[in-house]
Formats: C-alpha cells, sequence, structure tokens
C-alpha cells in the first residue's frame, strides 16, 4: 500500500491564530507535510515554530506577524505581504466587498422582492399564490473553490430565507419554495453589440475539461442538466399541482446529491 501523501509540500497557506490551540496545531501539521507557512496572532515573538521550520539551506518556512483578526485593513496588508513570501501565490476566494456586494444582490435583494410582491399576490384573484426562488446545490454542497465563498454561502442563506418567509406568508396564502439545481450546462448569450460572451460552464469546457469529467462522473443520471430542467421544476411548484408544498427545496442535479 503506498503512503499517504497530502500532496503539500511547497505549497504556502496562510493560518490566522497560529500560536496556539488548533491555529498551531495546524501551522505544525503544515510544516510537517512541507509546506511554507504564514501565521498571524495578536502576539507573535516570531520564532514559534524555529525547530521544525528551516529548510535544507536553514530559511524559514514559517513567518509570523503580529495581527488584529478584527482588524480589516491589517489582516488586508497582511494577506499582501504574505502573497509575496516564499515566492508563492495566495488566492483570497472574496474580498470583504465581493461579500457586500453579494449580501445586496443575493440577500437584501431577494428580501425587498419578496416584501414588494407579497401585498400584490394576496390581492391577486388566483387561488394559488406561489413564489420559487432559485437556490444553488453549492449552498448545500460546496465541493468545489470555485463555488465557494460568498456564493455557496448566501445560496444557502437563501434557501433558509425562503423556508422562513413560507412560515410568515403561509398564513396570507403565499406559497414560496426553493428550486435547487445542480450542475447545470448554460448557454452563452448575445449581447447588445453583437458580440458572443461564452457562458461560465462553456469556458469551462475548454480550460477545465477533468474538472467537468469529474462532475459528470458523480451525476447517477450520467448528464448535465439544462435550462430547461430548472425551468420545469420552477414551473411544477409555481402551479396549482403543488398546491399543497411550500416552504420545500427541490434539488434538480440528476441524483448527484445522494453520489456523496
Amino acid at each position: 500500500m503506498a503512503a499517504f501523501s497530502s500532496q503539500l509540500r511547497g505549497s504556502h497557506i496562510m493560518v490566522t491564530g497560529g500560536t496556539k490551540g488548533i491555529g498551531k496545531a495546524i501551522v505544525e501539521a503544515l510544516l510537517g507535510e512541507g509546506a511554507n507557512v504564514s501565521y498571524c496572532a495578536r502576539s507573535i515573538r516570531g520564532d514559534e515554530f524555529a525547530s521544525l521550520a528551516n529548510d535544507a539551506a536553514g530559511a524559514p518556512r514559517a513567518i509570523g506577524t503580529a495581527v488584529d483578526i478584527g482588524d480589516a485593513s491589517a489582516i488586508r496588508a497582511w494577506v499582501e505581504v504574505g502573497a509575496q513570501e516564499f515566492a508563492a501565490s495566495f488566492a483570497v476566494e472574496a474580498s470583504c466587498e465581493s461579500w457586500q456586494r453579494s449580501f445586496q444582490a443575493d440577500i437584501l435583494g431577494l428580501i425587498a422582492l419578496i416584501d414588494t410582491a407579497t401585498p400584490h399576490l394576496q390581492s391577486s384573484t388566483s387561488s394559488d399564490a406561489s413564489i420559487v426562488v432559485v437556490s444553488s446545490l453549492a449552498g448545500f454542497e460546496a465541493r468545489h473553490p470555485a463555488i465557494a465563498g460568498p456564493y455557496s454561502t448566501l445560496k444557502r442563506a437563501q434557501a433558509t430565507l425562503a423556508k422562513d418567509y413560507a412560515r410568515k406568508l403561509g398564513p396570507l396564502g403565499v406559497r414560496i419554495n426553493t428550486v435547487v439545481p445542480g450542475a447545470i450546462e448554460t448557454r452563452g448569450q448575445t449581447l447588445p453589440d453583437g458580440t458572443w460572451q461564452p457562458s461560465r460552464f462553456e469556458e469551462a469546457k475548454k480550460t477545465k475539461p477533468e474538472f467537468l469529467r469529474g462532475m459528470l462522473d458523480c451525476i447517477p443520471l450520467a448528464r448535465f442538466g439544462d435550462a430547461e430542467d430548472v425551468a420545469s421544476a420552477a414551473v411544477f411548484l409555481l402551479s396549482p399541482l403543488a398546491r399543497y408544498i411550500s416552504g420545500t427545496n427541490l434539488i434538480v442535479d440528476g441524483g448527484s446529491s445522494i453520489a456523496f
């Protein structure tokens, strides 16, 4: 049997709270796997891992910095400096600004939409008023860094928000449900100036074919979904056929969520 390898040797990892408790144990484990580590804490000596953190030439593999984790500007500065250490790259999945933008759109925008629509739904002549929120399976199973961060977090929040509204709006005669698409093969679009803008899925076909093959291997129905699959689910939930369904998440993923 081959020995386990984390394949972290030579990589660069940044750890907050790295001088005690769980943070310290994480730094030690990473150094044990051959990684280079930038770590921070409120109070730093700088030699906390000297016995573990030198390479063959005696150069340090762990660099500590005193940082108040509650100070956003200090954290930003630490990350900027840390990105240059060890001549390694460091990917920040989402800035504070992108979280704020996503929250404004995905949560506050959704709340405003539902609150504005509710009085009109109540006064409509239909006996079955319904709202459908389109979330994403990424909010329930964030399996890849490309869909982590604000996107996955706020997509889960949307589904939770919909359940809360289902409880509140039910007595008013308004149903609300969530459609949760999995891997959907989307198409690009023609922009107003006539140029073609490919979808992220189309771009991934060219740049990340192995990633897409791995995703496909996790789908029991052995195909990616399309926009029509999601639309059909939404139409069902909006229709009187679903008149006794409220507060549910309808997963449209070809069975991928049962593959794990």
